[in-house]
């Protein structure tokens, strides 16, 4: 339904004599439209019908309408609901305005709503190919494989020869798993138009989802011949560049197809996706804000920009996206996970352990959750807890390095049975022997065992291999004050309460203070 713009018999308007009529007139071909006028004109042409009381009902329904699709292709989302709602109102039996505001409902994520409208105009209109993909497009955004296709089999049905309505019946096949029929209604499109570029970037992504790389690139190459400005295409050949391994010319696609789509979600999420992986933070942060902009219900998006934040060290703003993403997706296990990584930044070890007690009520073999959780009760001072998930992991998977450095941690923290923690940290490292947290789980365990020569061996190890890790560091500088390097620890552990300002607190805990 956006962009489309009804239209009205003009004549009808004109009476001898009446310049009042024929300002009415040129309001009219204006909020239509005629006369090759620019939106910001159109818009003015539908107001002044709109507030004119010489004007019919119905009529300002009309105008109310097409301003309203004027309003949703510039992004006034507000806006244009609103002229929609005030459209059906002055005339409920308008089928485009109830189709309208199941386009505006649908954009602003309310998919019932949007279902129930496009359902009100198919009422009034029910040959209408355009209402049945309307409410087919918000049946396949709530999961309903069964609904969304027999819509979409009426919209085909009304414009057999509408490669557009093929096409997007194809995107629904695709979606719900069946590639054979979705590629049998991309071919159906360009078999009626072969120079179809978005039926030919469908199907490009079709075979990149397949893995038919060679395939995929030929269509995105040449939908990209057809339409320069596709971004669906743009970043379907990024994806297959990044596939092959040429993250190079993937990131200059991404970024192409970011720009020529500033308000597409999708394009903006895969452009900061490239950007995090390159290592812009900043500039993925940015990307994900413009793809939320877009699309304020995707959890992906805030999840992703989340842990972008939290890689900066913007633990606030992190926890913001996580919570969001959360609230749209409550069972989103990824967002679960880092929004309990970021409570245990924050401080908050308890909330931690409640996030990863919600994966593991899912999914009791999850290692990374029963591994994170034992940390966080750690944290927490709740140290038989923590020991229990971590030799729960390691009974689970006893070659895990992780597991055992973990385990190796958790003794650390409570102070007990040291030797079993030293023996665990090096059975960690002779599997992993590139592990900074391993070395830093030792050289913990060494500074409580007081061997400040290995401990500090250790740090230095872990600091080559992650210079930022704020442990190790304030763990060296603990270490080297108690080797009478008083200057060289003054500046450790400053740096590392810098990087985390809650690092002393959290050495005070377990009874290592300067």
């Amino acid at each position: 339904m956006r962009g489309l713009v009804l239209g009205l018999t003009l004549g009808f308007l004109v009476s001898a004599g009446s310049p009042a009529r024929a300002q009415l007139l040129e309001a009219w071909r204006a909020c239509v439209g005629d006369g090759g006028v620019n939106a910001a004109q159109q818009i003015r042409g539908c107001s002044d019908i709109i507030d004119s009381a010489g004007e019919t009902p119905p009529h300002r329904a009309v105008a109310l309408f097409n301003r309203g699709a004027l309003y949703q292709d510039q992004g006034a989302l507000p806006q244009a609901m609103a002229d929609y709602a005030a459209a059906v109102r002055l005339a409920p039996g308008l089928p485009e305005a109830n189709a309208g505001q199941g386009s505006a409902a649908f954009a602003n994520g309310d998919y019932a709503e949007a279902a129930a409208d496009f359902g009100r105009a198919l009422r009034l209109r029910p040959d209408d190919a355009d209402f049945w993909a309307g409410r087919a497009a918000t049946r396949v955004a709530r999961g309903d494989r069964a609904g969304a296709l027999a819509d979409y089999d009426q919209a085909v049905q009304h414009a057999p020869t509408s490669g557009r309505l093929l096409t997007q019946r194809g995107q629904a096949w695709a979606r719900f798993g069946d590639e054979n029929r979705a590629l049998a209604d991309f071919n159906r499109a360009l078999a009626l138009n072969a120079d179809d570029a978005p039926a030919l970037a469908n199907r490009g992504a079709l075979f990149a989802r397949k893995r038919e790389l060679d395939r995929a690139l030929v269509d995105f190459d040449e939908a990209i011949r057809l339409r320069p400005d596709l971004a669906l295409a743009r970043s379907g050949r990024a994806w297959v560049w990044q596939a092959k391994g040429d993250t190079a010319r993937a990131a200059v696609e991404y970024a192409a197809a970011a720009k020529l789509a500033p308000g597409d979600a999708r394009a903006q999420f895969d452009h900061g996706y490239a950007l995090a992986n390159g290592g812009d933070l900043k500039g993925a942060v940015a990307a994900y804000g413009a793809a939320i902009a877009g699309d304020p219900q995707d959890a992906g998006a805030l999840n992703n920009r989340g842990d972008a934040l939290l890689s900066q060290g913007d633990l606030k703003a992190a926890l913001a996206d996580f919570d969001k993403a959360l609230g749209i997706r409550p069972e989103y296990g990824l967002a679960l996970a880092n929004r309990g990584r970021a409570r245990l930044l924050s401080g908050d070890p308890a909330g931690a352990a409640v996030d990863f007690s919600m994966l593991l009520q899912r999914e009791p073999a999850d290692l990374p959750a029963r591994l994170s959780r034992a940390i966080a009760y750690g944290a927490g001072g709740q140290y038989a807890s923590a020991l229990a998930d971590a030799e729960d992991a390691v009974r689970r998977a006893p070659g895990s390095a992780e597991a055992l450095n973990v385990r190796c941690w958790v003794r650390g923290m409570s102070g007990q049975a040291l030797d079993a923690a030293l023996a665990d940290c090096d059975r960690s490292l002779a599997l992993k022997p590139d592990a900074p947290e391993a070395y830093d789980s030792r050289g913990f365990v060494r500074l409580r065992r007081g061997e400040l020569g290995p401990a500090l061996a250790d740090y230095e190890a872990a600091l080559r291999l992650r210079p930022q890790m704020a442990s190790a560091r304030f763990g060296r500088g603990l270490t080297a004050l108690r080797l009478g390097r008083t200057e060289v620890a003054r500046a450790d552990m400053e740096a590392a309460q810098a990087t985390e300002p809650t690092i002393a607190a959290d050495f005070a805990r377990y009874g290592l203070t300067p």
